[in-house]
Order: C-alpha cells, then structure tokens, then sequence
C-alpha cells in the first residue's frame, strides 16, 4: 500500500491498492455528480468553459487524482434568447474523465450518458498496473 496515505490505516486492511484505486475515480465522479448538478448552464461557450476547468480543478484537490477532463454538453442555441435562456446543468450534460493513481494502479473512471441505456453511467473504463 501507499506509504505516504495517511488516510490508509481506516480502510480494510485486506483492500489491495488496484480496488483503491478504482473506489478513488468512483469518488470523484459521484462527487462532481452532485456538486454541479442544478448549476446555471447557458450554451455560451466562454462560460462553458469556465465551468469545465472549474469543476476539473475542484475535483483536481481530492487525493489521488492525476487527471480531470470535463466536457459539457449543452446546446449552443441556449443562449440566443436573451437574459433568460438558460437552464440547469444535468447528468446527461457532463461527460467526464477522471484518472486516479494509488500505489502501482492507474485507474480511468468516466461518467457519461449512454443513449442505449438513458442514463447517465459511471463505469471503470480502464485498469492498468504502472509498475
């Protein structure tokens, strides 16, 4: 296990670091997931992009993230109507990317809608030892 983990003497002993690693990318999505949801969205693109790199640096500060990608997907004619064409951000907005590292694991989680499903999955796409 990682060394320089304070938090590793609460989690169960027999944890290896490949399952840390993936419940540390899950975090960060669920956390995303419900911070940002019902945050104001217009299709501005400047403003979108502001909050990307927003929400990719608030999910950058939880331990164990090496990279935060965040693409939103809102409409681009959202905001030809004014002051008021706007909604809230939703689950089939985001499409994310988050890899997390914890002893020799390298973890890609991502969050995104799945069309066939109609939902909005959080999966493990990718699991690789890095030493």
């Amino acid at each position: 296990m990682s060394p320089k983990d304070p938090a590793q003497k609460f989690f169960d002993k027999k944890m290896t670091e490949r399952e840390r690693t993936i419940f540390e990318g899950g975090i960060g999505l669920a956390a995303i997931y419900h911070q940002f949801i019902g945050t104001p969205v217009s299709g501005d693109k400047g403003s979108l992009e502001k909050l990307e790199k927003a929400i990719q640096g608030a999910a950058l500060l939880q331990p164990h993230k090496k990279s935060v990608k965040v693409k939103l997907n809102i409409p681009s004619n959202l905001s030809d109507d004014g002051a008021f064409n706007y909604r809230s951000l939703e689950g089939r907005d985001l499409d994310v990317t988050i890899i997390s590292e914890y002893g020799r694991y390298k973890a890609t989680s991502r969050m995104k809608y799945i069309p066939e499903l109609k939902y909005v999955l959080m999966y493990v796409e990718k699991i690789e030892k890095t030493s």
